[in-house]
């Protein structure tokens, strides 16, 4: 029994390493990034040790530690002989995933106090403050102003900064909203996706179909699908096409994804 339990935690340690060396071996634009990333994320999330709390705003908290994770995770290095205690330290602590969890169940006096401000405040607070010159030289030993350093020479116009600052928003929100899906798909809380199966073989559930053939890295393929359940594989592949896949790009939408942008499953 003892020697089972040494097996499979060999196999969570090599899956959990192959996932973080793709990550960290390819651009965050690539579709293997993306799948190992969101395979990484579904591991994390069954690790023992892992900060859970039952607080309404505990998923949030998640998803913004999630978010962290994807933007520092090159950064990872094992500290300790095992990888998963290893890597949940490492969320717990450096991501500050236990520190949110912290502030979520603290008394509501105290969280107030260590909130930061509301952007209401805070921009009145801003508002009476003088004005920043652009002119003035930014110390009296040199002549280099506030201005002068917003010139950049890949020619960094208001409306080109405008514009990068949208992109980081709307890159940041498809994330945000990738994540979610990964959630609804794992937990299913309406079971929608269980429900939507072929006539008589409910095991080729959506909800089966979105794991193995979205968020399973690398993915399953259909053919071995039809052979794995015994179905009709033109059956199973118009299913997915024509019920499951539209479904999905439903729940997609409801979490705030817009169809003329490319979302990060």
């Amino acid at each position: 029994m003892v020697e089972f339990h040494d097996e499979e935690e060999t196999v969570c340690e090599d899956r959990l390493r192959e996932l973080i060396f793709t990550v960290q071996r390819h651009p965050r634009s690539s579709l293997a990034w993306r799948r190992a990333m969101n395979q990484l994320l579904l591991e994390i999330q069954r690790l023992p040790s892992l900060a859970k709390s039952s607080h309404p705003d505990y998923p949030e908290a998640l998803n913004d530690t999630f978010l962290r994770l994807a933007d520092e995770i090159h950064q990872f290095e094992p500290q300790q002989d095992s990888l998963r205690r290893s890597l949940t330290a490492w969320v717990n602590g450096k991501l500050r995933l236990k520190y949110r969890i912290r502030e979520l169940v603290s008394p509501p006096g105290i969280r107030s106090r260590s909130k930061t401000r509301s952007p209401k405040i805070e921009f009145q607070r801003q508002a009476q403050r003088p004005p920043i010159s652009l002119d003035k030289p930014l110390s009296q030993d040199v002549s280099t102003t506030f201005g002068d350093q917003l010139v950049d020479p890949g020619a960094c116009t208001i409306e080109a900064l405008d514009e990068q600052i949208r992109q980081a928003q709307d890159e940041q929100q498809r994330h945000r909203i990738g994540l979610q899906l990964n959630q609804y798909i794992e937990v299913d809380p309406e079971a929608k996706l269980r429900r939507c199966h072929p006539q008589d073989y409910p095991a080729c559930n959506s909800q089966m179909l979105s794991q193995r053939l979205l968020l399973k890295c690398p993915p399953d393929k259909m053919a071995d699908l039809a052979r794995e359940f015994n179905i009709n594989y033109h059956t199973l592949n118009w299913h997915w096409k024509n019920r499951g896949l539209p479904l999905l790009q439903a729940i997609a939408k409801k979490l705030g994804y817009q169809p003329d942008k490319d979302i990060e499953i």
